[in-house]
């Protein structure tokens, strides 16, 4: 019994009446195939629905199976046929196992000559595996299409059977023949009768001999099919068979109330016309074909059928066409449409759509059958409101900002109908693995007491790249080829059930994400796996052990047992480790153990059973469930092994295989789809396009058409026979994505959404959309009035939108467009704000800053103002861990090596000023050695390299301190701490620095790491200028406000040494020490509110420049950089996001304020820089000016002294 409708809504309640009125006995089950987990909840939720409701039900829906064609299919086959195993040899999965044991033996046979060159370079049999599984998922395809075929082969018969006409087989493919009769010969000649094509055909003859009477107690007395798009004959076949004794019920989504299967290839038509159709008339208007297939000579030619229908139902109903043809041939109305009159109901459910908007016309064209010209005479008595089309076309620049315009889109759908639900709404994709991170991270982000809450579920993405659980089993399971670095254990210890196994707790993760930067790890589990990654095994074991785990745990164990005393075996303790923290370092050591175990086992190739067996071990071992999902999943993994076991046996397959293979093979398994996943859950749902995804709902959205990407691309084998034999009934991907997409624009009730990635990300170049796009939009244009009107409708339904969320466009008085991202909305000024919008900072309490705040002022304002009022760092070394060790000490590195060897030698020589045997080239070398075993160095060799320039340059500065220790004495802590006039920021901070010298002078000193020139020392030069032009005052900054601070108690010069650097700050007054310091708090308490516009590089260089040059210019090369050295906006995150270029630094104006107050950026030669020159001198000009007093005095005494 076949039902049709252009509506699946209709289908569905005929078929929730037709249950009800008709019902089975309370223990029998009603069996329903459908084609997507979909399709049935929405069937469910028909027929539970109450029997008083608009559109009533049966109260309750249970005692059903939901159940796919092809395993239902051989469920008929059991119970019809009786002892039929549960499996069979011809089986895929099965299959692909034989295939793989014979491959080996037919590819050294000349017959299978042209399978040689699939395998060439194959290392790890995993080619080899590759295309036994393309073989077998051939050969199973022919089992279900092209059963004739393999049939003649088994017979020796070397031919294939095109449009009913016997061909020989093209010589280069008669291995396929030959291939099928070696799988017969290798199966038991018992079995060989028991693959699809055979069982089918008896199960045909043994159906004939049923009736009602005497209906196998293993069929049901109904089956539903519902919703299906396509099925193969042979389905077709099974269906008719069973509906001699068996009620089946077929429910057919058709477009169209005519007959449209004329409208095709002209090449095409003879074949198909050759059977006329019965069930649907065709128009009036269209021509008529005869019994025997000729056409009427009043009518016109074939030529004018493909042109006479529909040209959207003609490019992407092919499939949908083909098997409603398919079902004409098995349909017998006049036995059952009786039975449906009786019943109130009828068979043939056609409604005509009502065309009030752009969308319902089309659908209405497709449901007429109209062709382009009577497209064009309907549309033209009607006139278009472009607000309100039901259909619109998005551009956006990346799959990312696709789903943050939906988000806008659907937040406007909800703020105009009240009535509007999540689950009214659905949002396809060609590829939801692709899509998912952007849809967590638009939608998953807000939070659900936010206004702009959309309830949101994800369907059909694998388990695998979902599931943490998966992904650490894939990393275990790949660990023979893994590096080992942090980042990939660290990631492995985050999953819970890693966790559960080896008693982690989120304490101890965050404790050993510490532990293993400070400790030096970086990559390699010890000497012998990196020497397997391919490090040279010339290389010393100390070097190849250098920054392994078995390296920092080594330095955590040795930390534990004796603290920070000296090294021990060339093992430098890490001092970290103590107290009841210790017993992590137990629990990482058996996590290193039993990884170390399965590197080594799984590099071991082995057969199916051991392998098996192996991973069993390591699902138990480093797994234990946090809940009852992670429960599930560990149980369908260990299912997946013993159904890979099953299906080895069963193929007598017991080779050994490499980990390669098992690889993709198991991890692959846990990927499949079932009918079990969550849909329509009450939210609004995101999908892949699937067959019958395309359920009726109010709002349909269709994301990623891209051309290229939908249809989807598929890269069939270059041996697929049917390739080149279309039948009816035969799967295609694309044409199944055509019709995806027809019945996707059916199935929206209200409207259809539809986005692409229309501008390139790099350069807004135009890329095209989806071939079925541009279709649609080809037909919406040529089907108005007139190509004019076209063009501007198509115009006015297109929609593109920038680059960013964040865009001025959205917040024009003026612009069409609008968001809902309120976070990115201009701020304007109150009371509480600031001219630029921005908040002014307060506290209840009083801030407390110390002297390290007021450098990081001093060294980057910026910086400042996006950590403590935004809390945003931008450090790469906190948010990614480092999986490489160093080959080379680069200038960055540099400074951090001598920065440390400065202060550990400081600490040394601190605590030892009076050891005369002290000498500080031999403690720089002691240095050098324990920051080479805490793996802060390059492995040896590497390193000697570096260790004599790392070294030599601190020796004179270092001695110069141990000097200056032994003619001095300590003075105690300084206790600093000053109050801004508003008592709003305290000043609190220690200094332990300063010494009394021989001659009663107070000094301290201030040590750098490198040099305080940018180039040579200026030596005693133009100390105005050309000397203090190449100063690095970036590191004056870091000690300015010590050196101030110092003054409160006295007098104090401070003592600037480094390599190649020998300097002395003169002291300062007291008062103006101290008015300099609260000047600076001043300072940072403005920049809280609103960042200051200076940078210490950039500043000092205007301050400083020389008097025949522009300052602003002297300052632009410095902030922006020249052709071969980069500026300082460049290298810092917080400045480029500030002030991109100099112009809008040295005016003080912020390009986010610009844009959202409709103004262009304006320049130094247009406008007053005050901005600038102002924060720079009030910040900078007491330093830049003690600096120069500093040079002439140096200069002036240079002179005497000559």
């Amino acid at each position: 019994m076949v039902l049709q409708s252009n509506r699946l809504e209709q289908l569905r309640q005929v078929t929730v009446t037709w249950l009800g009125r008709n019902p089975l006995t309370p223990l029998e089950n009603e069996v329903v195939l459908v084609q997507s987990n979909g399709i049935a909840q929405w069937l469910k939720l028909a027929l539970a629905s109450d029997t008083d409701a608009c559109e009533p039900g049966c109260g309750i829906a249970a005692a059903m199976n939901i159940n796919l064609p092809g395993r239902f299919h051989w469920q008929a086959y059991r119970a019809v046929l009786g002892n039929l195993p549960e499996t069979s040899p011809f089986d895929k999965n099965l299959l692909s196992w034989r295939l793989l044991r014979l491959l080996p033996t037919l590819l050294a046979e000349p017959e299978f000559e042209a399978l040689r060159h699939f395998l060439s370079d194959d290392s790890g049999q995993r080619k080899q595996f590759q295309l036994a599984q393309r073989l077998a998922d051939l050969l199973d395809q022919y089992q279900i299409y092209r059963a004739d075929w393999l049939q003649d082969w088994a017979r020796s018969v070397n031919q294939i059977t095109r449009q009913n006409l016997h061909a020989a087989m093209p010589d280069e493919q008669s291995w396929q023949a030959e291939l099928w009769r070696r799988l017969l010969n290798d199966i038991a000649p018992e079995a060989r009768n028991s693959g699809r094509a055979q069982i089918h055909q008896q199960f045909l003859q043994a159906c004939q001999q049923l009736t009602p009477d005497n209906r196998p107690p293993g069929l049901p007395r109904r089956v539903v099919v519902f919703g299906i798009s396509s099925l193969p004959r042979q389905s077709l076949e099974t269906l008719a068979a069973i509906a001699r004794c068996t009620q089946v019920l077929l429910c057919v989504h058709n477009p169209c109330s005519h007959y449209w299967g004329d409208i095709i290839e002209p090449h095409t038509a003879q074949r198909l016309f050759a059977r006329p159709y019965k069930r649907q008339p065709p128009r009036p208007d269209m021509p008529q074909v005869s019994d025997n297939g000729s056409q009427d000579s009043n009518n016109a030619t074939f030529d004018d059928l493909f042109l006479r229908g529909n040209p959207l139902l003609a490019a992407w109903g092919k499939q949908g066409r083909d098997y409603i043809r398919l079902l004409d041939e098995h349909d017998q109305r006049a036995d059952y449409e009786q039975l449906f009159q009786d019943n109130k109901l009828n068979i043939d459910l056609f409604d005509a759509p009502v065309e009030i908007d752009l969308l319902s016309r089309i659908q209405g064209d497709i449901f007429h059958l109209r062709s382009l010209d009577e497209a064009r005479a309907a549309h033209a008595a009607i006139k278009t409101d472009t607000k309100n089309t039901g259909l619109g076309f998005h551009i956006a620049h990346s799959a990312q900002r696709e789903v943050e315009i939906l988000q806008d889109h659907l937040l406007d759908l909800f703020a105009a109908d009240p009535t509007l639900r999540p689950r009214d709404i659905l949002v396809m994709v060609p590829d939801i693995n692709q899509f998912a991170p952007h849809i967590q991270a638009v939608f998953g982000r807000i939070n659900r007491d936010d206004p702009r809450f959309i309830p949101f579920t994800i369907s059909d993405q694998g388990k695998r790249h979902q599931a943490p659980i998966y992904l650490a089993l894939a990393t275990l399971m790949n660990l023979p080829s893994s590096r080992f670095g942090v980042s990939e254990l660290l990631d492995l210890m985050d999953v819970p059930a890693v966790q559960n196994a080896f008693d982690l707790d989120a304490a101890d993760k965050s404790l050993l994400h510490r532990w293993t930067e400070s400790a030096g790890i970086r990559w390699g589990l010890n000497a012998t796996q990196r020497t397997a990654q391919g490090m040279p095994a010339s290389l010393d074991t100390v070097a190849l052990e250098q920054n392994t785990w078995h390296f920092g745990l080594r330095r955590m164990l040795l930390g534990y047992a004796v603290g920070s005393n000296d090294a021990w075996q060339d093992i430098e303790p890490f001092a970290e480790v103590g107290g009841l923290s210790a017993a992590v370092t137990g629990k990482l050591t058996h996590l290193l153990r039993v990884l170390e175990h399965y590197w080594h086992l799984f590099q071991q190739p082995a057969d199916p059973e051991t392998w098996s067996a192996r991973i069993s071990a390591l699902l138990n071992q480093c797994f234990v469930a946090e809940d009852d999902r992670d429960t599930l999943l560990i149980n369908r993994a260990e299912q997946r092994l013993q159904n890979w076991t099953d299906a080895c046996a069963q193929a007598q397959f017991n080779e050994k295989l490499p980990l390669e293979v098992v690889n993709e093979y198991f991890l692959e398994s846990l990927d499949e789809l079932d009918l079990s996943q969550r849909f329509m859950a009450g939210a609004v749902n995101f999908a892949t396009l699937m067959p019958m995804r395309a359920i009726p709902f109010r709002h349909i959205c269709l994301l990623g058409m891209n051309d290229g990407d939908y249809p989807r691309q598929v890269n069939s084998v270059d041996f697929d026979l049917m390739r080149q034999d279309y039948r009816p009934g035969d799967r295609s991907r694309r044409e199944d994505d055509r019709y995806l997409f027809l019945e996707a624009m059916l199935s929206a009730r209200n409207s259809l959404y539809i986005s692409w990635t229309g501008r390139s990300i790099r350069d807004n170049s135009e890329r095209p959309p989806s071939v079925l796009v541009a279709q649609l939009r080809d037909y919406v244009r040529d089907t108005m009035t007139g190509a004019d009107d076209g063009a501007s409708l198509l115009q006015g339904l297109t929609h593109e939108y920038p680059l960013q969320p964040f865009s001025s466009k959205y917040f024009r008085s003026d612009s069409s467009l609008a968001t809902y991202a309120a976070e990115w909305a201009p701020q304007q000024a109150t009371p509480d704000h600031n001219q630029d919008g921005f908040a002014v900072y307060t506290e209840e309490e009083p801030s407390v800053i110390s002297l390290s705040d007021l450098s990081a002022l001093l060294r980057n304002p910026a910086d400042v103002f996006f950590a403590r009022r935004l809390g945003v760092v931008f450090d790469s070394a906190e948010l990614t861990a480092d999986d490489n060790e160093a080959f080379f000490i680069d200038g960055l590195s540099k400074w951090q090596v001598q920065d440390q060897l400065i202060r550990d030698a400081q600490r040394v020589l601190h605590g030892e000023p009076d050891n005369e045997t002290l000498q500080v080239p031999n403690l720089l070398d002691s240095l050098i050695g324990k920051q080479q075993r805490q793996g802060v160095l390059p492995m040896p060799p590497f390193a000697d390299l570096y260790r004599k320039p790392l070294t030599n340059p601190l020796i004179k500065p270092l001695q110069r301190y141990q000097e200056l220790l032994t003619h001095s004495t300590e003075c105690g802590t300084q206790i600093v701490q000053l109050v801004t006039g508003d008592g709003r920021l305290i000043l609190e901070d220690t200094l332990n620095d300063v010494r009394l010298g021989s001659d009663a002078t107070r000094i301290r000193c201030a040590m750098l790491s490198s040099q305080i020139w940018a180039g040579k020392s200026a030596g005693a030069g133009n100390a105005n200028h050309s000397g203090s032009s190449k100063v690095k005052w970036h590191y004056l900054a870091r000690h300015w406000p010590s050196h101030l601070a110092a003054q409160l108690n006295g007098p104090t010069k401070t003592l600037v040494l480094g390599p190649d650097t020998n300097e002395v700050l003169a002291p300062l007054d007291a008062d103006a020490a101290r008015q300099s310091l609260q000047q600076l708090m001043t300072l940072y308490q403005q920049n809280l509110s609103r960042p200051i516009p200076a940078e210490v590089k950039t500043s000092c260089a205007y301050l400083s420049a020389d008097p025949e040059k522009s300052p602003l210019d002297a300052a632009r090369s410095v902030y922006e950089g020249s052709y071969n050295v980069s500026g300082q906006v460049q290298g810092s995150e917080t400045l480029s996001r500030l002030w991109p270029d100099f112009d809008s630094l040295v005016c003080g104006q912020l390009p986010l304020q610009a844009e959202a107050q409709e103004t262009e950026p304006v320049s130094p030669d247009s406008s007053d820089n005050s901005a600038f020159v102002a924060s720079s001198t009030e910040l900078y000009q007491s330093m830049v000016e003690h600096w120069h007093l500093h040079r002439q005095r140096k200069a002036s005494n240079a002179e005497d002294a000559q």
